[in-house]
């Protein structure tokens, strides 16, 4: 079984490297229009995993993307 602290580390990779590219996707969300495909297919990957979260229904169906990852994903712009 996986644990919290286990997944934690798995996804962080080397040297918290995870945190580095979430931190990189935020600045970047800004423009959603400007992302680069590996970023818009880092978005799509953590859109199927939040899927399946939500699939475990109860509470879990309640958590989404912000609107910014969602523009993300198609490349549009959120208007202000």
């Amino acid at each position: 079984m996986l644990t919290v602290q286990q997944a934690r580390s798995e996804s962080s990779g080397p040297q918290g490297r995870g945190r580095t590219e979430l931190a990189e996707l935020r600045r970047r969300l800004a423009e959603p229009s400007q992302l680069s495909d590996t970023h818009r297919q880092r978005l799509l990957d953590l859109s199927q995993r939040l899927a399946s979260v939500r699939a475990l229904g109860g509470e879990y169906r309640r958590v989404g993307l912000s609107r910014q990852a969602q523009a993300g994903i198609h490349g549009t712009h959120i208007a202000g």
